[in-house]
C-alpha cells in the first residue's frame, strides 16, 4: 500500500477517534446543556411566578399606600379646615375678650359708683334707723305710760264702782236701821223685809261652782260653794269679783243647804260677765 494511503488511513483513524471523542463530548454536553436549560427554564418560571406574586403584593401595597395617602390627604384637609375654624374661633374669642375687658372696666366703674352710692345710702339708713329707734323708744315709752295710765284708770274705775256699791250697801243698811227703829217689831220686822241683807261678822269668801240661766225669767243663777255652815241664809247679799280689783256684780241667795247655795245675779257691772271660778264675798271695803 502506498505511503500516502497509509497516511490518509492514519489520518482518517485519528479523525475517527477525534470524531468519536467529539461525539461523546457533544452527547455529554448536550445532556448537560439540556438539563441546565430545563433548570434555567424552571428557574425562569419560578422567578416569573415570584415576580408576579411580588407585583401583585406590590400592587396591593401600592393600593394600600394610595388609600393611606388619600386618608391622610382627607385628614390633612380636615385638619386644615379645623385649623381655619379654630383660627376663626380664636378671632371671635379675642373680640369677645376685648368686649369682656371693656365690659369689666365698665362694671368696675359702675361698682365704684355703686360703692359710693351704697356708702351714702348706708349713712342715710343708719340715720333713719337711729331716728326710727328714737321714735320706737318714744312710742314704747308712750305706750308704757298709756298702759300704766289705763291700769290706773281701770283701778280707779273699779274702786269707784266698789265705793258706789259700798255706798249703796251703807244706804241700804241705814234704811234697814231706819225701818228697824221706826217699826216696833224690831228685828222680826227687819227679818221679814224683802231687802237683801249682808252677813254680819267676819268676811265670808267663796267661789262660783256653776252658772245657770233661769228659763222662766231669763235671770242668771249661780251655785256657790258656801252654805248654812258658813252662816248663809236666804235673801243674803254677796258681792262677785275676779282677782283683786275687778268688780263684777252682786247676787242674792234664795236657796241654801249645808255646803252650797243658789243665788240670783241682781246686778252685773258694765262690760262684765259672770263665769265659773269667780269669787264671792260677804262684804266690800272691810
Amino acid at each position: 500500500m502506498h505511503i500516502l494511503t497509509k497516511v490518509f488511513v492514519l489520518f482518517a483513524s485519528v479523525l475517527s477517534i477525534a470524531m468519536a471523542a467529539l461525539a461523546i463530548s457533544y452527547s455529554v454536553n448536550a445532556d448537560r446543556v439540556t438539563a441546565d436549560y430545563r433548570n434555567q427554564l424552571a428557574r425562569a418560571t419560578s422567578a416569573e411566578s415570584a415576580l408576579s406574586a411580588s407585583k401583585a403584593k406590590h400592587g396591593q401595597e401600592k393600593a394600600t399606600f394610595q388609600d393611606d395617602i388619600a386618608a391622610l390627604t382627607d385628614e390633612l384637609a380636615s385638619r386644615d379646615a379645623d385649623t381655619r375654624r379654630l383660627e376663626a374661633s380664636n378671632s371671635e374669642l379675642r373680640i369677645a375678650l376685648r368686649q369682656a375687658e371693656a365690659a369689666r372696666e365698665s362694671i368696675t366703674s359702675k361698682i365704684a359708683q355703686l360703692g359710693v352710692t351704697t356708702e351714702t345710702q348706708a349713712r342715710i339708713i343708719d340715720e333713719y334707723k337711729s331716728e326710727m329707734d328714737r321714735f320706737r323708744k318714744a312710742e314704747l315709752a308712750y305706750r308704757d305710760e298709756k298702759i300704766d295710765l289705763e291700769k290706773s284708770l281701770s283701778n280707779l274705775e273699779s274702786q269707784v264702782i266698789v265705793y258706789e256699791q259700798v255706798k249703796r250697801a251703807l244706804q241700804e243698811q241705814i234704811e234697814e236701821l231706819r225701818i228697824a227703829l221706826t217699826n216696833p217689831g224690831g228685828a222680826d220686822a227687819a227679818g221679814s223685809s224683802d231687802i237683801p241683807t249682808e252677813i254680819a261678822g267676819p268676811i265670808i269668801r267663796g267661789s262660783i261652782d256653776e252658772v245657770l240661766s233661769d228659763p222662766a225669767s231669763g235671770d242668771t243663777l249661780v251655785k256657790i260653794n258656801l252654805g248654812s255652815n258658813d252662816r248663809l241664809r236666804e235673801n243674803t247679799r254677796l258681792y262677785i269679783h275676779r282677782g283683786n280689783n275687778v268688780y263684777l256684780g252682786e247676787l242674792v241667795i234664795f236657796r241654801v243647804d249645808l255646803n252650797h247655795a243658789v243665788g240670783r245675779v241682781a246686778y252685773t257691772a258694765a262690760d262684765q260677765s259672770i263665769r265659773e271660778g269667780d269669787q264671792v264675798m260677804s262684804k266690800i271695803g272691810s
